[in-house]
């Protein structure tokens, strides 16, 4: 604005400059016209008639010099007069060109007013606003700090309830291996006086083979007309029925007495099956629901009568056989329950996709403690080895875990050549069949965790990641369906493929699970056709 005001002086200073000379020059044009006037009226008076006199030729020659001097200062007077005119003419237009920059320049003066004035506005305003932020932070800083010296607090508060925690739960620890130690005394004893008594039945019945069929029934507390019980599994041959037994897939089979078998399928039920006398076919005995999704694995406990299966929908469910009722449903999980057995006493082992095991209690249905392994469970077994807090699970990652529940490590890993699909357990528990990807089924000393035999078969093919092989009764076979939809039989001793059992169809599906008869006669298997087959 200083720098507009100087302009504008000194265009007026030029302004006030030209009109002064402009007047002196006017004030010789007006002189010069005077005199020309006066010239004028001269010579009008010098034409008006007078008298001849003897000197009018002296008069006319002066007279006419006199002009002629006239006539050219007229002529200059002409001249100053054009030269003053056009001077006039540039100063006028000169004058409009600075009037016309003044009046530009006084409206961007003008502007820039109007200019700073906003500016001086929002100015203001973000100074207001400035100075409320300040406010702002300082109230916020002051909070900050009374946060932190909570959360100071807080943490040290935390610290303290878990030290406290972790001394409970050593207590705790402390008070269940102690009370486990002695459950597993008790136990121990219990398999040995049960070992003993049946070592003392199988060298009555091995004295008494000689007397007939008759007295060797009587020893083992059958009938004498029953041919059912045989001291060697005996190999299937034929193909008894095939029956449709559930709406969808039957994803597992499992013999609950010599006559009676459940079935676990992708319509979410579980059926209970009673085999016909003449074993052409079986009739549904009850139907076990409460399942929101496929129910995948089932296991039987013959003393309590109970049936546990796991799901689909992420639980797993226990029901009473005899009166068919819900017991508890098991849920925590994040995803599919692959497998599920019954565990110890009163505990239940889940496996889950979710790369998670957790163990259960039957009567509060609470999760006594959760196993993070980082890899799918396929299948998990209970039951094995020496120690009854033991369970082993087969993963993803290739890998058969050994667990005891006391601790949330494994006890160790032994990796096979691919995924491995399922997990069986020898009639002594101290060998266990892991079915793997790569074709293969391997026995396993639980002791040593050593590999005892391998076996497989050229046309044998794993089908799935579900397909489960088993043991027989005696554990004298390991079976296995393929995908070619035949059972597989290799003794387990010579690792020497005995038989292959073929379906009555051509068009069935392959077999997902297999079931060998407590007796020693009778295979059950299920496949992806809603069948069951059963062979003896």
């Amino acid at each position: 604005m200083t720098g507009g005001n100087e302009d504008l002086q000194t265009i007026r200073l030029e302004i006030l400059k030209r009109l002064s000379t402009r007047e002196r020059q006017q004030r010789n044009v007006r002189s010069m016209l005077k005199h020309y006037l006066l010239l004028d009226e001269q010579l009008q008076q010098s034409r008006r008639p007078r008298s001849i006199s003897m000197n009018s030729e002296q008069l006319n020659g002066s007279a006419n010099d006199q002009l002629a001097r006239m006539k050219e200062e007229m002529a200059n007077v002409y001249r100053l007069k054009s030269k003053n005119d056009q001077d006039l003419i540039d100063a006028n237009r000169k004058l409009t060109d600075s009037e016309a920059r003044f009046n530009l320049v006084q409206s961007q003066r003008d502007k820039l007013r109007k200019e700073v004035d906003e500016m001086t506005e929002k100015m203001r305003v973000l100074e207001e606003e400035l100075a409320d932020l300040k406010e702002k932070n300082l109230a916020i800083s002051t909070e900050r700090i009374a946060l932190v010296a909570t959360c100071t607090y807080l943490t040290e508060k935390k610290t303290q309830l878990e030290n406290e925690r972790f001394q409970m739960l050593n207590k705790i620890r402390e008070l269940q291996e102690k009370s486990a130690e002695l459950m597993n005394a008790e136990i121990t004893l219990q398999e040995e006086r049960a070992q003993l008594r049946i070592r003392e039945q199988i060298a009555r019945a091995t004295a008494d083979l000689n007397l007939g069929d008759e007295r060797a029934s009587a020893t083992f507390g059958t009938s004498p007309d029953t041919d059912e019980f045989m001291m060697t599994d005996v190999l299937p041959s034929e193909v008894k029925f095939k029956m449709t037994v559930h709406d969808g897939e039957v994803n597992d089979v499992e013999w609950m007495s010599d006559d009676m078998f459940a079935t676990a399928g992708s319509d979410a039920k579980v059926c209970i099956w009673r085999v016909s006398p003449n074993k052409t076919d079986a009739t549904k005995v009850s139907t076990l629901t409460g399942c929101l999704g496929s129910a995948n694995r089932l296991d039987y406990d013959n003393q309590r009568h109970v049936v546990l299966a796991s799901s689909s929908d992420h639980t797993c469910r226990l029901w009473n056989v005899d009166s068919q009722r819900l017991l508890s449903t098991f849920s925590g999980h994040t995803d599919k329950v692959s497998s599920a057995r019954l565990f110890q006493t009163h505990n239940v082992i889940s496996g889950s996709t979710d790369r998670t095991i957790k163990q259960w209690d039957i009567s509060s249905i609470r999760c006594l403690r959760s196993y993070l392994v980082g890899s799918t469970v396929f299948d998990i077994v209970a039951r094995c080895g020496v120690s009854q807090s033991s369970f082993i699970s087969s993963h993803f990652d290739k890998k058969v875990r050994f667990w005891d529940a006391r601790s949330s490590d494994p006890t160790y890993s032994l990796e096979l050549g691919q995924k491995v699909s399922s997990l069986d357990v020898s009639l002594d528990g101290l060998q266990i069949l892991a079915s793997s990807r790569d074709d293969t089924l391997s026995v396993i000393d639980v002791r040593n965790y050593g590999i005892i035999h391998l076996y497989s078969a050229e046309q044998y093919k794993t089908s799935c990641d579900t397909t489960r092989a088993i043991f027989s009764s005696t554990g004298e076979y390991v079976l296995a369906g393929s995908s070619n939809s035949s059972v597989y039989i290799w003794n387990t001793k010579t690792t020497k493929l005995e038989k292959v059992v073929k379906t009555a169809r051509e068009d069935a599906h392959q077999i997902m699970s297999l079931s060998w008869n407590p007796s020693g006669r009778g295979l059950l298997a299920c496949d992806r056709q809603k069948t069951c087959t059963l062979w003896r």
